[in-house]
């Protein structure tokens, strides 16, 4: 009587042109007030591990009576508070809204672990599920104290909501956690998002049941019992809505389809053709609506089920992704907490309002964490990654929330418990963020990565590869440089590769369903809206060559612009825990056999993951070597100046030489005999000194028993060392040199030039990579990592003490002796190692 009293009253003091005026202002008003408070809140709040959900909601209970509403009576103008005015307003952006929604659940991303996401979602929803019903009369009596009269329907109806309540999980609020925690290239991330869309498609399933049933069977206005439907009709009611929701529906995809067929090699359909499938969809929904069905859920549904190849699909996505975002989300959840005052929460005192937010809130969290874990351990997942998806999937923010809404309307529960279930589904979001994190940056302490050098492990150790590639043409050459990488042992080596993808910002937010899932796009157009025919490519390229090789390959994503990727590389090396790291050269050969850029951008990231490296880095400059290792033997040719990135790239194609398919040979560049140490510092005497003791290591292991070949060439500057490699050109189909270090001064002097364009290769392997010697094979550039170099000085003084005690004594003798001395004593070594090798057996 109020609100009626309020709309009278304005209709009397203004005029029928000013009161329409002054009722789109205020809306006006409202709708940025929120969109303006929602930003604010998201830029701190995000900080904290929130997703943009809790700002919108946030950004409605300061716009709703409960703050401004308290300033300003909306009555005046003709409303009745701003939740409704927003609700109104947006009526028909809901439902693009929810076609959106549904448009993001792909069905097909299920299917690559199908098995284990619906074992995890069922575990954690069972047991939800089986506390809902057994609290659900009590959590009716604790959401409506001081109601005396028994309601058996009402009961039952609440106990069916809070069910689903409970159950739900917001698979697009997960989706950017697990973005935020960078666990999307993890198996952990990638369970997560399965289980939330498995979760989400049945909650939102089991919605759509119950507004049927409740349309059909219940909720309308008191009838006498001679004008009640009979079971015949109500059954027919229910079979015309299911009829008119799958005409709908496939209505919706056949005219996509057509649209695909019509626009075949073309990118985007239309303007006016986007905006006739827009108004199609609304009123496909809008006459479900009329029949007796949700329009939103119809719109959902419609979503679900359109076919997502094509332009169709394509355009729908790229257009709606922006506003979606950053103005219907907002508006659509600032609305539901506009509608909230805590003023009028009826019969609850505070102490009651506490414990029925907290009762529900643990329920809710005891159940999806408890039942999570149960079903993770028994797929054999461990603890700690089980609490993590548990804590994950316990985020609320669309199914639970339209059923509280639902709820609410049909008048189940009313205002006051519907704050107290808002209230417990924001905080268990609020929770889910920083409560993964935590155990996420536990675990990663924990688990610390450390890494080890190549010269460190055995050829029948395990090496953990990493490998990059920016697209699907790099997949076979990198794959088979880690496949070649395995060593003597009988275990398969363990690669991951990371799929580079550069991220154009202005497709940001069109790509979060897609980072997930390979797509058969059969139109032969390019999919620059979410990349996934790249994706799909590169997927394509690395189930062809493992199905060829029989190597496992886990692979991965990393979207992100190129000036922040290196952080992306560096905690993929960290998960994988790998022992050599494999970049893409940033040129690649043409047809004609000449080098051409690919991008600035892609160069300064293998820079900057040089300098930050985590372990041995390799850069890879690809020339037809694909082709060539499908011959009968792959030609190595080991480069070894000095130094230990030298010594890296010497260890590397030790484990190279265990492989049939392998011929390695060890080329050593000497100074002329006199000119090694003269004027040289202890350092560098000592970095000479791990030079002799490593190659007469490798001599006996390896080139003794005739695994290796071994050749020394003496040059006494730059451009004898030129002429040397020049002579080589032809005769190797890889070539493996360390990228700098050690004595290399005189050796790779006066090379015109060299290692001022690609410093990131080093003189000699920029030489290489040139065009002037664009017939030399392919070039693997190697920097051994950096963190190991004195705990591998130390090791190398024991081996020297064990093995060659003689030379141990004398050495302990030069700290004041001449430059001479040091020579003559290293080159004693030298001989000695060379003839007391030769009887031992490669490890």
């Amino acid at each position: 009587m109020a609100d009626d009293a309020g709309d009278d009253k304005c209709s009397a003091a203004v005029g029928e042109g000013a009161y329409i005026m002054a009722s789109i202002m205020a809306i006006t008003g409202i709708m940025a007030t929120v969109l303006v408070l929602s930003g604010l809140f998201h830029s701190a709040l995000r900080r904290l591990g929130q997703p943009s959900i809790i700002s919108h909601i946030l950004a409605g209970i300061v716009v709703g009576p409960t703050v401004l509403g308290r300033a300003m009576d909306l009555r005046e103008l003709g409303m009745q508070d701003a939740g409704r005015a927003l609700s109104g307003t947006i009526y028909f952006v809901r439902m693009v809204f929810m076609f959106f929604i549904g448009l993001e659940l792909d069905l097909r991303y299920l299917r690559h672990n199908l098995r284990r996401s619906l074992a995890v979602a069922c575990g954690g929803s069972s047991l939800c599920f089986v506390l809902a019903v057994l609290a659900g009369p009590f959590s009716y009596g604790l959401l409506h104290p001081g109601q005396a009269t028994f309601q058996p329907d009402k009961i039952y109806a609440s106990t069916a909501l809070f069910t689903l309540v409970l159950t739900s999980t917001a698979s697009p609020v997960l989706i950017r956690i697990v973005t935020e925690l960078k666990l999307t290239g993890s198996e952990t991330g990638q369970l997560a998002i399965g289980a939330a869309f498995a979760n989400d498609m049945a909650s939102l399933t089991a919605l759509s049941v119950i507004i049927v049933t409740h349309s059909v069977y219940g909720g309308g206005a008191a009838v006498p019992k001679q004008d009640e439907p009979s079971p015949a009709a109500k059954a027919g009611r229910l079979a015309l809505m299911a009829v008119a929701a799958w005409v709908a529906v496939s209505l919706t995809a056949w005219v996509a389809r057509q649209l695909n067929r019509i626009k075949r090699g073309r990118q985007y359909i239309s303007k006016y053709e986007l905006s006739g499938m827009l108004l199609l969809i609304m009123v496909l929904s809008l006459l479900q609506q009329v029949i007796g069905y949700s329009a939103s859920m119809t719109a959902f549904l419609i979503g679900l089920a359109m076919p997502r190849e094509g332009p169709t699909a394509r355009t729908l996505m790229d257009r709606l992704a922006y506003p979606v975002h950053q103005l219907v989300m907002p508006l659509c959840f600032g609305a539901i907490g506009a509608r909230l005052d805590f003023a009028k929460i009826g019969n609850f005192s505070a102490t009651q309002l506490a414990v029925a937010v907290a009762f529900t809130t643990l329920l809710s969290a005891a159940g999806k964490v408890a039942g999570t874990v149960l079903a993770c351990r028994a797929l054999g997942i461990p603890k700690r990654e089980a609490v993590v998806l548990g804590a994950l999937l316990n985020v609320k923010g669309y199914s639970d929330i339209l059923a509280i809404n639902f709820g609410n309307k049909v008048q189940v529960w009313g205002e006051p418990v519907q704050v107290v279930l808002l209230l417990s589904s924001i905080i268990n979001t609020f929770m889910a963020g920083p409560a993964s994190a935590a155990i996420v940056r536990q675990q990663r302490r924990a688990f610390r990565y450390r890494s080890r050098c190549l010269q460190d492990l055995r050829v029948d150790d395990e090496l953990r590869v990493l490998v990059c590639v920016h697209s699907a043409g790099g997949v076979h050459p990198a794959l088979t440089i880690a496949n070649l990488s395995k060593g003597s042992g009988n275990l398969p080596v363990p690669v991951y590769l990371l799929h580079l993808v550069e991220l154009v910002t202005s497709r940001k937010y069109a790509i979060t369903h897609q980072l997930y899932h390979a797509r058969a796009n059969g139109d032969g157009d390019e999919d620059e809206w979410g990349y996934a025919r790249e994706i799909e490519q590169v997927a394509a390229a690395v189930a062809a060559f493992t199905y060829d090789n029989a190597l496992p390959v886990r692979q991965m994503t990393a979207i992100s612009n190129l000036a922040s990727m290196d952080t992306d590389v560096r905690h993929s090396v960290e998960d994988a825990r790998a022992y050599l790291l494999i970049m893409p050269f940033h040129m690649e050969q043409r047809y004609d056999g000449r080098m051409v850029s690919r991008g600035e951008g892609r160069r300064q990231l293998n820079q900057r993951i040089l300098q930050r490296q985590l372990c041995t880095v390799g850069i890879l400059v690809e020339r037809r070597f694909a082709q060539e290792v499908a011959g009968e033997h792959l030609q190595v040719m080991a480069l070894f100046f000095g130094g230990a990135d030298d010594r890296e790239a010497v260890a590397y194609a030790a484990r190279l030489a265990t492989q049939p398919a392998a011929r390695v040979t060890v080329c050593r560049f000497l100074l002329p005999t006199g000119k090694g140490l003269l004027g040289k510092s202890q350092e560098t005497a000592e970095e000479a000194m791990l030079d002799e003791e490593f190659m007469a290591d490798m001599y006996g292991r390896f080139v003794a028993p005739g695994l290796v070949a071994y050749v020394e060439r003496k040059v006494s500057n730059g451009a004898e060392t030129v002429g040397v490699l020049r002579s080589m050109v032809g005769t190797c189909s890889l070539f493996v040199v360390g990228k700098g270090g050690g004595d290399r001064g005189v050796m790779t002097s006066d090379m015109g030039g060299w290692d001022e364009e690609c410093p990131e290769l080093g003189p000699i392997g920029e030489l290489l990579a040139s065009d002037d010697l664009a017939g030399c094979g392919s070039v693997l550039v190697l920097q051994q990592h950096n963190v190991s170099r004195p705990n591998q000085r130390m090791r190398a003084w024991n081996n020297l003490q064990h093995r060659y005690p003689q030379v141990a004594d004398q050495h302990r003798q030069l700290d004041d002796v001449a430059d001479d001395a040091v020579v003559d004593i290293l080159a004693g070594c030298s001989s000695y190692t060379a003839t007391s090798s030769r009887s031992q057996k490669p490890n």
